[in-house]
């Protein structure tokens, strides 16, 4: 095992290179690349960030901002893609009788123009100076922080536990959340925090392998579980808005209606489901290896 900026090194070489091997199929608009892509660019984000002290923060700083960036833009190309299609394939599961006006027309023609508009943005992005800075900047070996030199087995742990401690901290905030509208944009903060404990783990997992993985695991459960409540919720919004735009064009807004219902019903499923896998992930055990 080697020191700590070895290992936070290697994970963002890893990632760097799993990012720009995905570049050539995101600019073709291929929506499994951008998947991709934003996954590697918030491994990337999260290893920066978590483990500031293993590499220099007046590098790292403007690198994570230019990551940030490049992730909202790529998910918003994303989003839309996965938005349609499940709104899509909702739709078609309805009884016919059920579907009253140009339904599926509005929703292929809003998510389409969304989705487009996302992917000028993304290869507006990668066609930039920015990305060929921010590229430049990583692929060559970051300089080293106060603790990069220092064992990973006693640096990782620690730092990954301050990602963990981010979480508990928003699980106490979800406790308090006075409205079910709190409480969802507190659970959406829930899963940001579980990837990024996730993340963190994995880094950890070069120093501490079958304990921090364990945790990732964990830290995955929730994140998927609350991805699903919270695409529920941002459907309800789309519909709502589709809604509005068919009343002003004098269309009716039964079958929107419908399907708002159902987004809701899928939504309070998974807040259901996720009370297991925060629990678990909330509890110290699994955690000892963090130091």
């Amino acid at each position: 095992m080697g020191s700590a900026g070895e290992v936070v090194q290697a994970y963002v070489t890893a990632h760097v290179e799993r990012l720009l091997a995905a570049v050539p199929a995101v600019r073709d608009g291929a929506d499994d690349a951008v998947h991709d892509a934003r996954v590697a660019t918030r491994r990337l984000r999260a290893a920066l960030s978590v483990y500031g002290p293993v590499l220099d923060r007046a590098v790292t700083a403007p690198v994570r901002a230019e990551l940030a960036e490049l992730g909202h833009v790529l998910g918003a190309a994303r989003d839309a893609y996965v938005e349609g299609h499940a709104l899509r394939r909702m739709l078609a599961h309805e009884d016919p009788s059920l579907v009253v006006g140009p339904v599926e027309r509005r929703i292929d023609e809003d998510r389409t123009a969304a989705r487009q508009l996302a992917q000028d943005r993304v290869d507006a992005w990668l066609a930039s100076a920015r990305f060929d800075d921010l590229v430049a900047t990583l692929v060559k070996d970051l300089p080293s922080g106060p603790r990069a030199s220092r064992k990973a087995t006693k640096v990782l742990p620690r730092r990954a536990r301050r990602a963990w401690d981010r979480l508990d901290r928003a699980l106490d905030v979800t406790a308090q959340a006075p409205t079910q509208d709190d409480r969802d944009e507190a659970l959406h903060e829930v899963r940001k925090a579980a990837r990024r404990a996730r993340y963190a783990s994995e880094v950890a997992a070069a120093a501490v392998p079958g304990p921090a993985r364990r945790s990732a695991k964990r830290a995955h459960r929730v994140q998927e579980v609350l991805g699903t409540q919270h695409d529920a919720v941002t459907r309800q919004e789309t519909l709502r808005r589709l809604a509005h735009q068919a009343d002003l064009d004098g269309e009716s807004t039964f079958t929107y209606g419908r399907l708002h219902a159902l987004e809701q019903r899928a939504g309070e499923a998974a807040r259901e489901a996720s009370a297991r896998p925060l629990r678990r992930a909330a509890e110290q055990g699994h955690r000892r290896w963090m130091g």
